[in-house]
């Protein structure tokens, strides 16, 4: 395990926006996670981990305390399930799922991001969630140690699991899927990436910023409000969809922040609902 001291954060990310962590360590497997957990705890030093750096916006000034990119890759499939470490890319689980002829993470195809952050975030995209696979999942707890949980241990909502709040660390899950057709498996997950080409807009984004609300979209709302194209220095909404906002080149945190506190506040004075960020931000110092 190798820790290096004032490390950029933007080129992690897909916003790429970030100023550098105090200390940084990009962990190859479980055991460096456990190491730098350990070493981070003993000198009572605040810890984030991050896995694909797809739905994060890091601050400019960076972080006091310790980084972890998780990077362990290990992949395994088990009859009807699919193990795989958390710093595994969901497109890895989703071609290894393909292949062993197992159906239930097509909806996953060309989702970005890994496994620690879907389970994390309860992520979900065209119908599927990751409650509806997930069977179990390592974790670490501060306090407690390393725990596998069931499905039913993470208080599950929309993009939403108590670890959110509790701080544990996902190291590694567990996926029940079924057998399924080979050709139905194919057409499924070429239907899903040709949704996506057609829905998502290019740039640098994280996806979707605001969580949908009870029965609308947080794009229609947006849009509805006529702020597609809006700008805040070099953050814009997305012409071509209102619940992307891009970085169109050296964004800055607050650029994007204030985006979306202009979102939040014409879109609650005009319609009365109050969107909420998907988006997670991290701020320099641990709240």
């Amino acid at each position: 395990m190798t820790i290096q001291e004032n490390h950029p954060l933007a080129r992690y990310t897909t916003y790429q926006i970030g100023g550098p962590a105090d200390f940084f360590v990009e962990a190859v497997s479980t055991e460096e996670v456990l190491e730098a957990l350990e070493w981070a705890e003993d000198r009572d030093m605040p810890v984030y981990v991050f896995g694909g750096g797809s739905n994060l916006l890091f601050d400019d000034e960076g972080f006091r305390g310790l980084v972890i990119r998780m990077r362990a890759q290990g992949l395994e499939v088990r009859g009807d399930e699919v193990w795989a470490e958390a710093g595994c890319v969901t497109a890895k689980v989703v071609k290894a799922a393909a292949e062993a002829e197992l159906t239930g993470l097509e909806a996953w195809n060309g989702l970005p991001g890994t496994v620690g952050g879907a389970v994390l975030g309860n992520a979900g995209c065209f119908g599927v969630e990751t409650k509806d696979v997930l069977k179990e999942a390592t974790v670490y707890l501060p306090g407690e140690g390393v725990k596998t949980l069931g499905l039913e241990d993470f208080g599950y909502a929309y993009r939403w699991s108590r670890f959110k709040k509790e701080n544990g660390v996902i190291l590694s899950a567990v996926f029940k899927l079924t057998k399924g057709e080979p050709v139905a498996i194919a057409e499924r997950m070429n239907e899903i990436a040709r949704s996506r080409i057609q829905k998502q807009p290019p740039g640098s984004s994280t996806g979707s910023f605001f969580k949908n609300p009870v029965g609308d979209h947080a794009g229609r709302l947006i849009e509805a409000a006529g702020l597609k194209g809006r700008q805040v220095g070099k953050a814009m909404i997305s012409p071509a969809h209102a619940n992307f906002m891009l970085n169109t080149g050296g964004a800055s945190s607050a650029d994007v922040l204030g985006l979306a506190e202009l979102v939040q506040n014409e879109v609650q004075r005009q319609f009365g609902v109050r969107l909420e960020r998907e988006v997670v931000y991290v701020s320099p110092i641990l709240r």
